[in-house]
């Protein structure tokens, strides 16, 4: 008997919940345990459900937490989407998505805090090809915008537009590896607020890359 398309959505939506209940689950023990500390039975226990039940949808953790990155990035494409940045020049542009990468430490620590293990996990299993899969969007999202900074001369002429994409998402993926591991041991060690620093680090490398000779 075939499967009707009602009993298809319901089915799907099913699915789509259980994935979503082990994500949400997975996470929070990520970042309290780390992923080296966290089985799967740990997973399916925090999920409220039974480990065979888990792996009919994934078949280890690593798994797991490439889908939670994926999701992430998934959210993040929304929320950079070129259609939703204000409009301006070039720099203006690239300098708003730029803060907007910078503002995710304050308005989703966690998600900061699971990017730590992901490349902690990322660093020793290694697969860039994969990796640089999920993050090629952002790279993409970034390139029309410089371009576009080099044709209004509001950025620098000499700068390779897929290189500096390439440096600004490395940059940020550095700090908040270090702001989201040492949080307020950074303002003992050097009486700066780690924001502070996030944003006065990320300016200056924005003044690195505008054309100052067109203002």
């Amino acid at each position: 008997m075939e499967t009707s398309p009602e009993s298809k959505k319901i089915f799907q939506h099913h699915r789509d919940n259980q994935v979503e209940r082990i994500l949400e689950a997975a996470e929070k023990l990520f970042i309290q345990d780390g992923i080296d500390n966290v089985s799967i039975g740990a997973i399916a226990d925090a999920a409220r459900l039974a480990r065979k039940t888990l792996y009919q949808y994934f078949p280890n953790k690593q798994e797991i937490a490439f889908a939670i990155f994926q999701k992430m990035v998934d959210d993040q494409r929304e929320i950079d989407n070129p259609q939703l940045i204000p409009q301006g020049n070039g720099f203006q542009r690239f300098e708003y998505m730029a803060m907007e990468m910078v503002r995710l430490l304050e308005t989703a620590p966690e998600h900061i805090r699971f990017m730590v293990e992901f490349n902690t996990l990322y660093a020793r299993e290694g697969n860039p090809v994969r990796v640089r899969g999920l993050y090629s969007e952002g790279v993409d999202r970034l390139i029309p915008i410089i371009q576009q900074g080099i044709m209004d001369g509001s950025i620098r002429p000499d700068l390779e537009p897929d290189f500096i994409a390439a440096a600004l998402l490395n940059l940020v993926a550095g700090m908040n590896s270090r702001f989201a591991l040492l949080g307020s041991q950074v303002n003992q060690e050097y009486g700066q607020s780690v924001m502070d620093l996030y944003r006065g680090i990320c300016r200056i490398f924005l003044r690195g890359i505008q054309n100052m000779e067109k203002g």
